[in-house]
């Protein structure tokens, strides 16, 4: 659901023809965002309705259904732009200790309480009646809104599906929630659980977390993917997800460059990272527990940790195209540490990794913040960069004003044509004259003198 307003319209002609069978509500997080007045993003939906009912009832409207989870009594309601997700009010029962985020047992019921008595949090287990448009509120999620509070739904609530740990994680970053004492408690003993969860849906709730202060612009929520870092810490689950990260608690590093040790450096980058770098950031000093180990001292980990950050992201499933985005940064996070490449290996650098050198720029300037509290020494990859550009040099072979025509007129054969492109795209770089059609055919010609 894009907007606040969006539990009219169409949810308003479905609800009518709910009307004379049963009421139909809104439930969840759509209901929590309406109440606190910000954008919610996704419609649930419910009543007592079973979906074999509700199959009948939609047929031969202008309402699509499609199956989602029949076992659940969840399907999903279209309309154009419109989509929820409906599911009848049900129980749910876990197999004792598995960890499970699936129920092993659900029972379909009547009653609107034992409903409520299945969600995670009071907050979410408010219902809107659509039509009407009054609530009904069996846990007292209401009150707990207006006093920013995570409440269980039940004492349980961890115990039958551990996902609920890093959803506590999450809504209270989000929200600017703090969970009451009971609810916390229960997480802290139930942490163990969350290693039994499906890697997928961890991953999805970690991504969320670090995200957590761009998901409800008008909260204003700044710092909110630290406070939930810092929970997720405070639970033990950053030992458990990304051992990688907590070997490097009280690693101390050198003072006269380093305000802190590797780990709360690690984490301070974190913190000063825009949501597209926050991996990166997080993870980008993961080597040097392991190059300390093995040779008493960090040189080099920028190129072990371009290896565990793979593996990291690999037991998590990221995409490959994450994958190497981040493990690239992670792996080129020193370059010119030291202040004295030359501008021409600089510029050759940046034709050569024009896909991440923005994010790269951005992610050394955070590393000399998260060192030293400020910039110490001018980014000059940023210069070389920034140079390049200001020139209309291009910045990889696809922007070059010659290509593959020419190269053919020119007699160049197949097997070569890259190289000389290439070849031509680092020339340009060093001599930004060549950016001109004219000049660059002049020295693709004396390429082809030279086969």
């Amino acid at each position: 659901m894009a907007n606040k307003n969006a539990l009219d319209g169409e949810l308003v002609q479905l609800a009518k023809l709910f009307a004379p069978y049963t009421a139909l509500y809104a439930v969840g997080g759509c209901v929590r965002d309406r109440i606190m007045g910000v954008a919610c993003h996704d419609i649930d939906i419910c009543s007592p309705l079973r979906v074999e009912d509700v199959k009948r009832l939609l047929s031969g409207s202008e309402f699509q259904l499609s199956d989602k989870s029949l076992r659940m009594g969840t399907v999903i309601i279209s309309k154009g732009d419109f989509r929820a997700e409906y599911t009848c009010f049900r129980t749910d029962s876990y197999e004792k200790g598995s960890g499970a985020h699936s129920p092993s047992e659900v029972r379909f019921t009547n009653s609107i309480l034992d409903d409520a008595q299945r969600r995670d949090f009071a907050c979410n287990a408010i219902y809107l009646d659509v039509l009407k448009g009054e609530y009904v509120d069996p846990l007292g999620g209401i009150e707990d809104i207006r006093q920013k509070r995570l409440r269980r739904a039940k004492e349980d609530v961890f115990e039958a599906d551990g996902l609920r740990i890093l959803r506590l994680v999450r809504f209270a970053a989000e929200l600017g929630f703090d969970p009451d004492k009971a609810t916390w408690d229960s997480a802290v003993e139930n942490a163990w659980r969350v290693r039994d969860i499906t890697v997928e849906r961890v991953r999805e709730e970690l991504i969320s977390c670090f995200e957590a202060d761009v998901k409800h612009p008008e909260l204003k929520r700044t710092g909110a993917h630290l406070e939930a870092f810092r929970a997720l810490d405070s639970l033990g689950l950053v030992d458990m997800l990304l051992p990688e990260l907590a070997a490097l608690k009280g690693l101390e590093q050198p003072r006269q460059y380093h305000l802190y040790d590797a780990y709360e450096h690690s984490v301070k980058a974190f913190e000063l990272s825009p949501p597209h770098l926050r991996w990166a950031a997080l993870l980008h000093d993961v080597g040097k527990a392991p190059m300390v180990a093995q040779h008493g001292n960090m040189h080099g980990h920028d190129v072990a940790g371009e290896e565990i950050v793979g593996k990291i992201l690999e037991r998590l499933r990221f995409k490959k195209s994450e994958i190497r985005r981040v493990t690239q940064l992670v792996r080129w996070h020193m370059v010119d540490i030291n202040g004295n490449t030359s501008p021409a290996k600089l510029r050759r650098f940046v034709v050569q990794h024009a896909d991440i050198v923005e994010q790269l720029c951005e992610l050394v300037d955070v590393d000399g913040l998260a060192s030293a509290g400020k910039l110490t020494r001018p980014n000059r990859l940023r210069e070389e960069y920034e140079f390049l550009k200001r020139n209309g040099v291009p910045l990889c072979v696809k922007e070059l004003s010659v290509g593959g025509d020419d190269l053919i007129a020119l007699g160049v054969p197949d097997s070569m044509r890259a190289t000389a492109l290439e070849e031509l795209l680092e020339a340009t770089a060093m001599d930004p004259k060549l950016a001109d059609r004219e000049r660059a055919l002049k020295y693709l010609a004396k390429f082809a003198n030279r086969m």
